[in-house]
């Protein structure tokens, strides 16, 4: 089970742990939880600096506004309820968001007032 809590803007946010590649060392994250984000990892240039992550193509995604941008992705592995999971992640300029794919296979409940509790829990 992954528990988060709602913030103040009504976001349901969740943490995250993804190791940097030059020492493996874990780094840990909050993420704001994105049904509507149809990947599963958005992570600032930033944070992927950070990481040692490297840009491996780029993507064209329609967003919430249908335009059309274009995103770097790489590739990492982000620690999920304990074990190791490699995922693809596209690079924001801001935001950390976890998408709908990685969401996929769990149950998630979030009580929607500024500090309520949110739930992952996995499908039977």
């Amino acid at each position: 089970m992954i528990i988060g809590r709602v913030n103040e803007n009504y976001e349901a946010v969740i943490p995250i742990a993804l190791p940097d590649l030059p020492t493996r060392e874990l780094h840990h994250f909050s993420a704001v939880i994105d049904t509507g984000f149809q990947g599963y990892l958005m992570l600032p240039r930033a944070v992927v600096q950070q990481l040692g992550l490297m840009v491996i193509d780029t993507r064209d995604l329609v967003i919430g506004n249908e335009e059309t941008y274009r995103f770097d992705l790489c590739a990492a592995v982000i620690l999920w309820e304990d074990e190791p999971i490699p995922i693809p992640i596209l690079v924001s300029e801001t935001q950390t968001l976890v998408g709908a794919r990685l969401l996929a296979g769990y149950y998630l409940t979030a009580a929607m007032i500024p500090g309520g509790r949110v739930t992952l829990t996995q499908l039977p």
